[in-house]
């Protein structure tokens, strides 16, 4: 019969597969198709690393018997609290806040508005919602807490540092997730 502290083993084995499987989807989509068409699994890759990081909040108690894995996540734990930032500021609400911001920084948008629906502007005013998250990410100070200065996703030396930032720390998470994977069978009772 399976001890509670079994079936607790249980779940987080289970989340663990579940947000390695959404990375690891996310970032075959970016490599194969780049990130402005990839932006509904960038969406994903954000809830991922939101998911982790309240998964490795549970996780603590277990880097007593297993410090390698606290060191594999402290590899990438700025850049999980930046997605999973992402996900509550661009992914989980579309605030009037954000919204506003973009439009500040994007005023042509408002001369697109009354087109017929059209995925590809779409996919833009997405991108540039995201942009706008990203530069919203700052400290007290007003200070990138990620990179230096503003991104700008469609300029290509800010997509692409956007798109290394994100597809390393997805390899880092999924390196992590699959030492906790292993960690976790080897407690749990068949």
């Amino acid at each position: 019969m399976a001890t509670s502290e079994d079936l607790l083993m249980e779940k987080r084995l289970l989340q663990s597969l579940i947000i390695r499987n959404d990375l690891e989807e996310a970032k075959e989509e970016i490599e194969a198709k780049g990130l402005l068409p990839s932006i509904a699994h960038i969406k994903t890759a954000f809830l991922a690393f939101h998911n982790l990081c309240e998964l490795e909040k549970t996780l603590q108690s277990k880097y007593k018997d297993h410090p390698e894995l606290c060191a594999k996540f402290d590899k990438f734990r700025l850049e999980a609290d930046f997605f999973s930032y992402l996900r509550n500021k661009f992914t989980g609400h579309l605030t009037d806040d954000l919204i506003d911001k973009t439009l500040e920084w994007q005023p042509f948008i408002l001369f697109t508005l009354t087109r017929d629906y059209d995925p590809t502007p779409n996919l833009l005013y997405n991108f540039w919602l995201l942009e706008t998250a990203i530069n919203t990410y700052v400290d007290g100070s007003g200070k990138q807490k990620v990179f230096e200065g503003d991104a700008d996703l469609i300029y290509p030396p800010g997509k692409e540092r956007f798109e290394k930032t994100l597809l390393g720390s997805i390899e880092l998470a999924s390196d992590f997730l699959s030492s906790l994977e292993s960690i976790l069978k080897s407690t749990i009772s068949p």
